[in-house]
């Protein structure tokens, strides 16, 4: 018999709507400036498919990045592109969007399922508070900010509407009976298995759903819903061509690597794991990294644990269904990422939570209100507080690639990916020296870890060398020559090059199909001065894959700085045409066309740059040198002053602000701003004689001619450096002669 579900208390349930949308707006208040991390720069940033909505509902195949195999998720991100280009903030709003439709699903789902006549009156009528209380402590718990401020683990929270709302739409469909709600439910099912694989638990789930709380028994369910479990089962076949056209996500699911056994070993301890995050929310790891547990207590215990869980839900399902559906529900949900097919990239992860933990919050409301009665509600009422609270501290670790990196090493200090992501931020961060420690750890943890030895190599060649920042500008050539130039004279810098290059070719020798490699090591020597020979390595990297855009403008830069212009100027667009809201491109490419005095096209790039990203230095500092060449002073030193306010220390900015200063008379100006170009960047015979006029002009007459000698030394064939030396030589014979009658 179909229940019947009467009038929504409407009043009751906008109350709870407006408290989980302030709860959910209080929680992630701090998450919309968190930055792309981790597989974000695979899926989003470097991912070719976004730039079009056609290409979109074709994720890369074969790479393992977490859209692979997952076209909705794949085309909700490429409208983000679209709307917004590649600013995070709208891909949080999205995500958040999501969750808390998501949210408002489970509670429809909780509420209706309490509302089914084999359940007691007193506990239908207390539907909406247990749906209440369990869907608060769901929807912010601090263990899905893995699934909410982790952009691209939008997976596992998109997945998780269209799973709640296929129950939904059954539920519905089931009490009416409705066609459009029995349509809906197997459109949503189907949607779900194009966003990730967890959707394949949904078929088994509504089948034991409809015995549980709808039909009784299985044989009734079939009877009355057969047909309908059939489309849903059939949903499967569209998962199965998904994973096949991916090539197994990039050969990062299945056996390979990692036995079954090993996998289901390791899964154990991962699950009661999961669980004591969900009672007690602490201690959070964002990356376990493919670590393999092989502490057999721990082994052990983990899988008694599970084993119990497993054995309970059984006795449960047949004597207590609607208790053991519960916990069917939980281990259905996890068993395609934490039973025996083996998630070789990540072997543990929480954000695999983000479902089960439905049936942890429903167990604890229900507990609560058995126990407690109406002190259950708000005692509820507290944990999401301390939940909410929780979750906003969680964000505050996500708040830089950088703290999300450095929090995981402290939790998991033998995970070598995650000592080496932190190595890389590190160096971002102009902590080189720290860095090379961590990725040193790494290594010795894992020897033969490519990616690993590419970073390393990457981080002695720049330390070497004094780069404290990667992003340069085509036109700070002379900077990179200076910088090779100083290595050259310097035997230990050399042997530190030569050492990072070393890893470098190490990483390819590794894994000579990995374009990353090619291209890392190419970036190398093209900051050594040796672009002619990086020309070659980034070619192989762009013909091991064609689709990435970064690779298009590595080269550009290259060919731009060999007087390549037109070669350059083709990658360029063709990096474009991949990803046409790409500040770094649109900038490089803006001053290749101030070198060919192409004015309008070159300022129309970087007025498209500003746009896209107005807080980004760089595309401030090159708007102003290029207003400057086209006559347009104020307006150039105007974004010049902004570029030196958002990053002081970026060399282009100080140059060119310190040389039109000189040229304007503010010579005091002029002078700081080249001191402190000196303080960051190499210097240059070029740099030096400017400010060596500078200080003459300021009467400064010893320092001038101690700079000029200083650019002289640096470079003995540039003339202006002599011709501005001879005339201070003169100038000085003239002050000391006698005086004349």
């Amino acid at each position: 018999m179909v229940a019947d579900l009467g009038q929504p208390a409407w009043r009751a349930i906008l109350v709870f709507v407006a408290l989980l949308a302030v709860g959910l707006g209080v929680a992630y208040h701090n998450s919309f400036s968190v930055p792309f991390v981790f597989d974000d720069q695979g899926s989003i940033e470097d991912n070719p498919t976004l730039g079009s909505f056609a290409t979109a509902l074709v994720p890369p195949r074969d790479s393992g990045v977490t859209v692979s195999g997952r076209p909705l998720l794949n085309l909700s991100l490429a409208v983000n592109m679209r709307l917004g280009g590649l600013d995070v903030r709208g891909y949080h709003a999205v995500n958040l969007a999501i969750h808390f439709l998501a949210a408002l699903t489970l509670f429809g789902v909780v509420r209706r399922t309490l509302q089914w006549p084999i359940f007691s009156e007193g506990l239908r009528r207390e539907a909406s508070l247990v749906a209440g209380g369990a869907t608060l402590f769901w929807a912010l718990h601090p263990m899905q900010t893995e699934s909410v401020t982790y952009i691209v683990q939008r997976a596992e929270s998109l997945v998780g509407l269209l799973f709640l709302f296929t129950v939904y739409a059954f539920i519905r469909a089931a009490a009416t009976p409705s066609r459009a709600w029995a349509a809906a439910a197997v459109v949503t099912c189907y949607l779900g298995m194009t966003a990730k694989e967890v959707m394949a638990a949904a078929p088994l789930v509504l089948v034991l759903y409809d015995r549980t709380f709808v039909s009784g028994t299985f044989r009734e369910a079939w009877r009355r819903h057969g047909r309908l479990h059939l489309f849903f089962a059939s949903g499967w076949l569209i998962l199965l061509a998904l994973v096949i056209a991916s090539g197994s996500r990039g050969s990062t699911v299945g056996y390979g690597a990692v036995t079954w056994l090993d996998y289901v070993l390791t899964q154990g301890p991962g699950i009661t794991t999961y669980l004591l995050r969900a009672i007690v929310p602490v201690h959070l790891v964002f990356d376990y990294g493919a670590v393999l547990d092989r502490r057999w207590l721990i082994v052990l215990s983990g899988l008694a644990v599970v084993a119990s869980i497993v054995v309970a839900t059984g006795v449960l399902l047949q004597r207590k269904p609607r208790a053991g559906f519960l916990g069917a529900w939980f281990l259905l949900i996890l068993a395609p990422t934490s039973s025996v097919i083996p998630v070789v990239s990540q072997t543990l992860a929480e954000h695999r939570m983000y479902l089960p933990l439905a049936a942890v919050a429903v167990a604890v409301a229900l507990a609560a209100r058995h126990f407690l009665g109406r002190r259950a509600w708000p005692i509820l009422g507290a944990i999401a507080v301390l939940f909410c609270a929780g979750t906003v501290d969680r964000n505050h670790d996500y708040r830089s690639p950088l703290s999300i990196w450095e929090d995981t090493v402290k939790k998991t200090p033998a995970n070598a990916r995650a000592l080496n992501n932190y190595g890389v931020f590190l160096r971002e961060a102009g902590r080189s020296e720290e860095a090379m420690v961590q990725m040193a750890r790494a290594l010795e943890l894992a020897p033969a870890y490519a990616l690993v030895h590419s970073n390393l190599g990457v981080t002695l060649v720049r330390h070497a060398l004094g780069i404290s920042q990667t992003g340069d500008d085509v036109e700070v050539g002379s900077m990179r020559q200076a910088r090779a130039e100083r290595v050259a004279r310097e035997p230990d810098r050399a042997r530190v090059v030569e050492k990072g290059l070393g890893h470098l070719r190490q990483a390819i020798e590794i894994e000579p199909s990995n374009a990353r490699f090619w291209s890392n090591h190419a970036t190398a020597l093209f900051e050594c001065g040796r672009a002619t020979e990086a020309v070659e390595k980034f070619e192989r990297a762009i013909a091991l894959e064609p689709a990435s855009s970064v690779h298009h403008f590595n080269l550009a830069n290259t060919l731009a700085e060999l007087g390549r212009l037109e070669d350059a100027a083709r990658h360029y667009e063709i990096a474009l045409q991949m990803f046409p809201k790409q500040p770094d491109v649109l900038v490089n490419y803006a001053i290749l066309l101030r070198w060919q005095e192409r004015w309008p096209e070159s300022l129309a790039r970087l007025e498209a740059a500003r746009a896209l990203s107005p807080k980004m230095a760089r595309v401030r500092s090159n708007l102003g040198v290029t207003l400057l060449a086209m006559g347009r002073t104020d307006e150039g030193l105007a974004e010049l002053t902004r570029a030196l306010e958002l990053d002081p220390d970026l060399p282009q900015a100080r140059y060119h602000l310190g040389f039109t200063l000189g040229q304007r008379g503010r010579v005091d100006e002029a002078i700081g701003h080249f001191e402190a170009l000196l303080r960051i960047a190499p210097p240059t015979a070029e740099l030096l004689s400017n400010l060596g006029v500078l200080q003459a002009q300021a009467g400064r007459i010893e320092q001038a001619v101690a700079l000029t000698q200083q650019a002289i030394a640096l470079d003995p064939g540039y003339e202006p450096a002599r011709d501005n030396l001879a005339r201070l030589t003169e100038f000085l014979r003239g002050a000391s002669a006698p005086a004349q009658p």
